[in-house]
């Protein structure tokens, strides 16, 4: 565990995260850590970046279950009412549609680093089709918007991955523990 992940784990302790959805984080948050430690254009936004990975989906807890909003946006506004002012855009911006619509479309590097650790981690390190469609599978109603989304996130993914000493498909061997 490092740091980062150490602090993640109070807000999971707190939002009381399902153990899936603990799983899930952890990997999305290795993942962005993972990225921002090898980026050499990552100042010290890294922090906020890797953070930004662990809690991108404190909006599914479960004391926030019953708002309609969607799940991006009540994760934006608990880590805002949090303070962590660093991870409000990544997380409003990490779900694999919102790279339809330019107002919602990941714009800096956090956003896509964010978007792309979250497209590549499920519970374990998968490809962005196959993520894509264990999401399609879980929401049936959303599987057009997602595969439809899914070009647009390889092109993300080639962006954050570019000039990386591993290939995406290389990406669970150099995960940070």
């Amino acid at each position: 565990m490092t740091q980062i992940s150490t602090q993640a784990e109070v807000f999971f302790d707190r939002y009381v995260y399902p153990d899936w959805l603990r799983a899930h984080c952890l990997l999305v948050g290795r993942i962005a850590e993972t990225i921002v430690a090898v980026r050499a254009d990552v100042g010290p936004e890294a922090r906020d970046i890797a953070l930004a990975g662990y809690l991108h989906d404190i909006g599914k807890s479960p004391l926030v279950a019953g708002d309609a909003r969607e799940h991006n946006e009540l994760s934006a506004l608990i880590l805002a009412a949090e303070g962590l002012t660093g991870a409000v855009e990544p997380a409003r911006r990490h779900a694999i549609y919102t790279v339809l619509d330019p107002a919602t479309a990941p714009t800096t590097l956090a956003d896509k680093i964010v978007y792309v650790a979250d497209r590549r981690g499920g519970l374990r390190v998968e490809s962005v089709e196959v993520r894509a469609r264990g999401t399609a599978e879980r929401h049936p109603g959303f599987a057009a918007e997602i595969e439809r989304a899914v070009p647009a996130a390889k092109a993300l993914e080639a962006e954050v991955f570019a000039g990386l000493p591993f290939a995406p498909d290389e990406l669970e061997a150099h995960l940070i523990t």
